[in-house]
């Protein structure tokens, strides 16, 4: 019985011990390690400062490069595509857009931006002028971030 009884003391022992991480552990998966968050959220900031920089100077070809083919827009009260982003670019004026508050969270190949946007803008005779709250998504396709889609609400 003694012998018995050491035998599954020494068993638990090894068991025990062999399933004992040896060093300090961290709560970070391995891919953590590979990954830069920081430079993501830097890269992400600048993106979204470079697609108001086009929108006040009318650049479709950057719109059209930040943009993916299947974005998605949504404000208040409507949705729209790409091409209508491009559209209000063109026949919109934006004198100024002034981004506050980004904050960037990244999961993998997306990100996640939200950010305040003062702007200074005309549709027609209809002054969009005013401050938004924005949240945008970013995607990694073939290396490049796109975003594929955008809400922006009037901040009241």
């Amino acid at each position: 019985m003694k012998q018995s009884l050491l035998i599954a003391g020494l068993v638990s022992l090894v068991l025990l011990v062999g399933c004992t991480p040896a060093g300090p552990q961290t709560s970070a998966p391995p891919s953590a390690a590979i990954s830069a968050p920081g430079d993501t959220e830097q890269a992400i900031t600048q993106l979204e400062r470079d697609w108001v920089a086009a929108i006040v100077k009318k650049d479709t070809a950057t719109i059209d490069r930040l943009l993916a083919d299947d974005f998605s827009g949504a404000t208040d009260d409507q949705r729209y595509s790409k091409a209508d982003a491009i559209e209000d670019v063109k026949t919109g004026t934006h004198e100024s857009l002034d981004l506050d508050n980004i904050r960037v969270r990244v999961f993998g190949d997306t990100a996640l931006a939200t950010m305040g946007q003062t702007e200074k803008s005309h549709h027609g005779k209809e002054d969009f002028s005013g401050h938004y709250l924005f949240t945008n998504v970013w995607l990694k396709r073939n290396g490049e971030w796109r975003v594929v889609a955008s809400h922006g609400s009037r901040a009241r």
